[in-house]
């Protein structure tokens, strides 16, 4: 209960912005009662942030592990990128302008979650080159470069709330990656 009280908390205040004070009003508890379980207001904030990485994590495997194309894994993971970014914001306004600042806070949180996209997205690459869909030669490199070219897209489409040009845009650098990437055997 203190987790999911300190998530709207500190997605409506910020996190600088939140005391254990503000934290305890919310909670109806007192605050010995939340520094029996968090010693510091950074503790219950970073345990807020790991219960919302394990969460984007779960969402991440699940398109790993569908049963579909690789093709259709490369789309999904640029869909499911871009949908967790736009998730994340629209309910956190202080976590959004951490994102156009492009906070180091941000991008410590961040580092996790970029291991993992960018290990499915290389394993999406070589399940289709090996399959004879996809000619890449090096798929590391090239999950770093799509999952770096995703980031890059971040602050347009957060200034554009996720618009109507966004997806437009996502969708054209979908076809230009898997044309660049696809077997023309």
């Amino acid at each position: 209960m203190i987790i999911t009280v300190a998530r709207i908390v500190f997605a409506h205040r910020g996190a600088d912005n939140t005391t254990m004070d503000d934290l305890a009003r919310a909670s109806g508890l007192g605050r010995r009662t939340i520094y029996t379980y968090f010693k510091t207001r950074d503790e219950l904030y970073n345990e807020v942030i790991r219960r919302e990485i394990e969460a984007i994590l779960r969402q991440l495997y699940r398109v790993a592990e569908m049963k579909i194309s690789p093709e259709k894994k490369v789309v999904r993971f640029m869909v499911n990128h871009m949908k967790t970014i736009e998730n994340l914001i629209r309910k956190d306004l202080p976590l959004k302008l951490e994102f156009l600042k492009r906070s180091e806070k941000i991008e410590n949180f961040r580092k996790e979650i970029d291991l993992h996209e960018k290990e499915c997205f290389a394993s999406a690459f070589q399940e289709g080159t090996r399959s004879g869909i996809f000619l890449v030669d090096d798929c590391q490199n090239t999950a770093a470069l799509a999952l770096i070219t995703l980031k890059g897209l971040e602050h347009q489409f957060i200034q554009n709330d996720f618009g109507k040009s966004c997806h437009e845009t996502l969708e054209l650098w979908q076809r230009i990656l898997l044309r660049g990437i696809k077997n023309s055997d």
